[in-house]
């Protein structure tokens, strides 16, 4: 199945009975791309953010976890919005946990996250009335270059590749190399 069309629109509904229509998109943010809050593409371009994310955080999840990631792989975090981002913005059901961070742990002590559907029902397609189907929605296209400075923006711009729907995590080693891109060792 392909995704659903650009334009589709779901009529949404709460929890509490409230209803809005709205188009839907997936949104990706692989661990540590919020670097990017600290440039603009003018100041900083997309390779050297790549070098200094890849150094920073592509071992972060298998030196916290070891038995659950391999070096070099990043998790990722998804989110449900709409492709302006506005309104909407809730983490997408249906996703592999992400183990609990033993930082948040210390202040807050064990936690049940929240998703889309926490707060609201699925959402059923304006023209057919279907339920959504997660891993049809389109995925945000993401940039970092003169027209464009999205956060995480520099991966798609340097290597070309965006995740498919509910991946869970994304090799950097594997996508540094097909892309010609820097990688360093990974310690295991």
């Amino acid at each position: 199945m392909q995704p659903y069309p650009p334009g589709t629109r779901w009529t949404i509904t709460s929890r509490y009975g409230h209803t809005q229509t709205a188009e839907l998109t997936l949104y990706p943010e692989p661990n540590g791309s919020s670097i990017t809050d600290d440039y603009l593409p003018e100041e900083m371009n997309a390779t050297d953010l790549w070098r200094m994310w890849v150094d920073q955080y592509a071992n972060r999840a298998h030196e916290r976890w070891p038995e659950l990631y391999r070096p070099g792989e990043v998790t990722i975090l998804w989110t449900v919005t709409q492709p302006t981002f506005n309104g909407i913005f809730e983490g997408v059901p249906h996703t592999r946990e992400l183990p609990q961070d033993p930082e948040m742990l210390k202040f807050f002590g064990p936690y049940k996250p929240e998703n889309f559907l926490t707060h609201y029902k699925t959402p059923v397609r304006v023209d057919t009335g279907e339920p959504l189907n997660w891993l049809r929605l389109p995925v945000l296209d993401r940039g970092w270059n003169t027209t464009a400075a999205d956060k995480d923006g520099f991966i798609q711009e340097v290597t070309g590749w965006k995740p498919s729907p509910l991946q869970p995590t994304m090799d950097v080693v594997q996508l540094g190399r097909a892309a010609g891109l820097y990688v360093p060792e990974m310690r295991t």
